[in-house]
């Protein structure tokens, strides 16, 4: 299926590895110019060079993602460089584990500064344009952590940003229908990558995959794919979703 996304220009937050990668080169498949935005400069960078090595237009921008000016100004040099935003993906995370009674603080305060209110700073840079436009998608990743309270890996804390990424995302969609623009979600279950490769015992690996009915974690695609059509003009009356990518653990 074509997917009419060539010469679109996407922004990915967390673009630097994992989800975001993912994502960022699924679009890139589809002819998309590439903002990368990570926390990170240098895998920011090793992205974008490799995209631009297949001769897509990509361009790396280091930002922490939870800082509001730093985000206004690294869109506002995107929209320079570029010349405009059509899609916004909001893959930029962290996780936390640990039980409630037993985090500090301050832990909620830094995964909710990057989790939510990191997506909330770079939708509303990227609003203004999309709405001049008459056109943008946004996209968000959530989890399944978010309709379950927590997980194995994320636990209460971390589902509790997630659940607010669902909310915010069915909000924008109702705000934001009007000018042309869609917000989705996706919500993974576990996906292997470096993140929670490093996060998973052997022993809890094996625990989840025994309650995925598909038998086995996520892969980048199985992400990444989703988020391409949602970017695209065939998807323009889904908005307000989220989509399990799960292999049916939210079923057991």
């Amino acid at each position: 299926m074509d997917l009419n996304l060539k010469d679109r220009v996407a922004v990915v937050t967390g673009g630097g590895s994992g989800i975001g990668e993912g994502i960022a080169k699924a679009l890139a498949a589809e002819g998309c110019t590439l903002c990368i935005l990570d926390r990170d400069a240098s895998t920011a960078q090793k992205v974008a060079s490799s995209l631009a090595a297949t001769g897509i237009i990509a361009r790396p921008a280091a930002v922490d993602v939870g800082d509001p000016t730093a985000v206004e100004q690294v869109f506002a040099e995107a929209i320079s460089n570029l010349g405009r935003i059509d899609i916004l993906v909001n893959a930029a995370g962290v996780l936390s584990t640990g039980l409630v009674a037993d985090l500090p603080v301050t832990e909620w305060q830094r995964i909710a500064q990057i989790n939510l209110a990191g997506v909330i700073h770079c939708v509303k840079a990227a609003i203004p344009g999309m709405r001049q436009q008459g056109f943008g998608r946004i996209i968000n990743i959530a989890s399944v952590s978010a309709m379950r309270g927590g997980g194995s890996v994320g636990n209460t804390l971390y589902g509790a940003t997630k659940a607010g990424v669902v909310a915010l995302t069915m909000g924008l969609a109702r705000e934001l229908g009007p000018y042309g623009i869609t917000a989705n979600a996706l919500a993974p279950a576990v996906v292997d990558t470096p993140m929670t490769r490093s996060a998973l015992t052997e022993d809890a690996r094996r625990r989840i995959l025994e309650r995925i009915p598909v038998g086995r974690l996520a892969q980048l695609s199985d992400i990444a794919d989703i988020a391409a059509f949602l970017a695209s003009e065939r998807a323009g009356f889904i908005t307000g979703a989220t989509i399990p990518v799960d292999g049916g653990i939210l079923t057991t």
